[in-house]
C-alpha cells in the first residue's frame, strides 16, 4: 500500500584501527516517509480495516461512513467503508469530480496533497435521499532525519564486542510516522583497509511497528524495546596496519511510512 522512498546523505566519519574511535558530530541522514502510487477506483476492493477511532463523518443513522482515512493523512491512498440501511444502490464522488456509482467498499489512490471531501449517496424508493460526507487532509509527508552520536562510541579493537552507535530519530510530521528500516554502510578507508573487509556494521530489525514515533517527536537509540545501530572492527588472519588511523564515512538512511 505505501512505498517507501529512501534517501541517502553523509552522516558521520569514522577513525578505524587497532583501536577504533568514531570522530565528527553527524550530520542529519533523510529517509521519506512512503506515500502510494497511481489513481485507481473500485467499488470492491479488498477486505478493508474499519477503524475503532471515532467517525467524523455527516451522515445519518440510515447511511454511515464507518471506515475512512484519518483527519490528517500522509497516505495518497485513502479507503472508505459505508453502510447504507436496505443496501440502495449507492453513488460517490471525490471532491468535485461526477458521481460514480459504487459499492460499499470504495478505494482512491494517488491522493494529491491538500483537503479532499468524500461524498456518498443513495436513493430508496419512496424515500428520502441519503448522502454522507467526510472531509480530511493528505499532507506532504516530511522526510525523517536520523542523526547519530558517534561521540558516545569508545575505542574499539580487532575482534571486539560490537559498540552500539546512539542515534535520535525525529519526526517532523503532523502526523506519527512507523520507521520500517534503518541502514548504515561505510564507505572510503585508505588503500588496504577496505571498510566492506574489516568493519562490520548492524541494524535493529523494526517488524512488527517496533519504531513507531509521534508528531513532532522524537526517539533515542537504544531504547527499551528497539536497539541502536552496531559497528565492530573485524580481527582479521591478515596485516590490518593500514587500518590504523584510518577514516570512513559512514551514512546513515531508513523508511518509514505513516
Amino acid at each position: 500500500m505505501r512505498r517507501p522512498l529512501d534517501m541517502k546523505t553523509p552522516a558521520a566519519k569514522a577513525a578505524a584501527g587497532m583501536a577504533l574511535v568514531l570522530m565528527l558530530a553527524a550530520a542529519a541522514s533523510y529517509a521519506a516517509v512512503g506515500r502510494g502510487g497511481s489513481h485507481e477506483r473500485r467499488g470492491t476492493g479488498a477486505p478493508l480495516t474499519v477503524r475503532s477511532s471515532p467517525i467524523a463523518a455527516s451522515g445519518t443513522a440510515a447511511i454511515r461512513i464507518v471506515g475512512h482515512p484519518p483527519e490528517l493523512s500522509t497516505d495518497s491512498t485513502a479507503r472508505f467503508r459505508v453502510v447504507a440501511t436496505g443496501e440502495p444502490p449507492l453513488r460517490c464522488r471525490l471532491d468535485g469530480e461526477a458521481p460514480q456509482a459504487c459499492g460499499a467498499a470504495i478505494v482512491y489512490r494517488g491522493m494529491n496533497p491538500g483537503p479532499h471531501t468524500f461524498y456518498v449517496g443513495a436513493q430508496r424508493p419512496g424515500a428520502a435521499s441519503l448522502k454522507a460526507s467526510f472531509e480530511w487532509d493528505v499532507l506532504e509527508p516530511k522526510p525523517f532525519t536520523i542523526s547519530p552520536r558517534p561521540a558516545a562510541v569508545g575505542p574499539l579493537y580487532p575482534g571486539a564486542v560490537p559498540s552500539p552507535i546512539p542515534v535520535v530519530v525525529t519526526n517532523p510530521n503532523s502526523v506519527a510516522i512507523t520507521v520500517t528500516s534503518l541502514r548504515v554502510s561505510a564507505d572510503g578507508g585508505p588503500p588496504g583497509c577496505d571498510p566492506d573487509a574489516n568493519l562490520t556494521l548492524t541494524t535493529p530489525a523494526l517488524a512488527g511497528g517496533k519504531l513507531r514515533i509521534g508528531a513532532h517527536a522524537s526517539v533515542s537509540l537504544p531504547s527499551a524495546t528497539v536497539a541502536a545501530p552496531t559497528i565492530a572492527l573485524l580481527e582479521l588472519p591478515v596485516d590490518q596496519d593500514a587500518c590504523q588511523e584510518a577514516s570512513f564515512e559512514l551514512t546513515f538512511s531508513g523508511s518509514a511510512g505513516a
